[in-house]
Formats: structure tokens, sequence, C-alpha cells
């Protein structure tokens, strides 16, 4: 267990205070994720994450080929952040609505984001794909494909080298959203059509209104 030398170390550092923020309102998230949020590289965040390790602060946990960082004692780390506010003089932290990145994004070629991962879950639903042992094996094709993608109006990609469908554990979301070639596609025709558009920050989107009608 750290000492608390240690621990006022951690948190005394403007990223690393950011990271336990996030986590505190967002619950566990994906190094990658974060250095996203905050604006830093991955490497450079690790270094902090290591910090904030050592002072007990967060945790990973494995999740299929992926590692998520998590608090092991929320409601104390929340604590921590209210009392520094105050002494700071800043209002409390306030827990947040899903961002838009968290929301929907793109991962490769493909929709990534709480969007995404409703995508392959309604997939799913319709037997149009069959999910494998893991989260992020090859998905093989149910009766329901042709259905699937005739409701959406998308075309039956190429699939060349790729696998058709894999399942790619989301970053933010902590289930899979849906990649090769067929989320691929899925998010071209998506962007053609303006069912998603460009978002504030890199790689975000915005949904229009029919997607969520359309996935619903």
């Amino acid at each position: 267990m750290a000492d608390l030398t240690e621990v006022l170390g951690a948190i005394g550092e403007p990223i690393r205070f950011e990271v336990l923020r996030l986590l505190a309102e967002e619950g566990e998230a994906a190094q990658a994720a974060l250095a996203e949020r905050i604006g830093v590289t991955p490497s450079r965040l690790g270094n902090h994450l290591a910090t904030l390790r050592a002072a007990g602060l967060v945790e990973p946990v494995r999740v299929g080929r992926s590692s998520r960082y998590h608090l092991p004692d929320p409601d104390a780390v929340r604590a921590l952040l209210s009392a520094v506010n105050v002494l700071a003089g800043a209002a409390p932290p306030k827990r947040t609505v899903p961002s838009t990145f968290a929301r929907a994004r793109t991962c490769y070629d493909h929709l990534a984001g709480e969007v995404g991962v409703v995508l392959l879950e309604r997939l799913v639903a319709e037997g149009a794909l069959v999910p494998g042992p893991e989260v992020e094996s090859e998905l093989t094709v149910g009766d329901g494909l042709d259905a699937a993608l005739a409701r959406l109006e998308v075309p039956h990609p190429q699939v060349g080298r790729r696998k058709l469908a894999v399942g790619c554990l989301d970053a933010t979301a902590g289930r899979p959203h849906l990649g090769g070639a067929l989320g691929g596609e899925i998010l071209r025709v998506f962007l053609r059509r303006g069912l998603l558009l460009p978002g504030p920050s890199p790689r975000s989107l915005i949904e229009h209104p029919a997607l969520d009608r359309l996935l619903a």
C-alpha cells in the first residue's frame, strides 16, 4: 500500500489528476482512449499510469487482448478529487454525459464507440452475425445477414484478404464493436449518406437522428 506522500505526489500532476477525474466520472477506459481524451501520446501517458499504479490509485484489468484501467476504490478517489477542488477554490467535479468521442468515432476504417457497439449487437440480435468464443473473435455469417444489409442499405463488401467481420474491443464502451471488411463498408456507407458527420475532435463523429432510428 502506498504511503500518504506517494499518493499526494501522484495526484499533484495535472495529467495524472485528469486521468483520475475521467476514470471517476466515466468508469474504466483503455490507455489509448485516455491519451486521446487528455491530448497526450499513449507512451507519455504510460509513464503517468505507472505512477498512479504504484500509488495504488489505478489498476489494469485484462479484457481480451487489451488492458483497461479502473479505480480500485472509486468512492475514495472521488472524495479525494472533491477535497482537492475545494482546497483549490474550484467547484467539485460534476458527472458528465458520455463525450462525443465515446459515443461515436472511427477505429481504423470502421465505426467505434457506443454507436459501433450498438450496431454489432443489433446485427447479432437479427441473426446476421454469430459471435465467436472470445470478445475479439471472427464472427460467422448468420441466416439474417442479407436481410440486415438490405435494411441498412449496405452492399456486401469486397473482402479480399480481410476477414468479413471481427469483434474489436471498444476502448471506451468495454464491449466489442464491428470490425473487418463489413465494419468498414458500413462506415463508408453511413458517411456517404450523411448518417454520420465529422465531429469536433479528430476521429469523433456526430450521428444524424435517422441513424438512431435505423439502429433501434
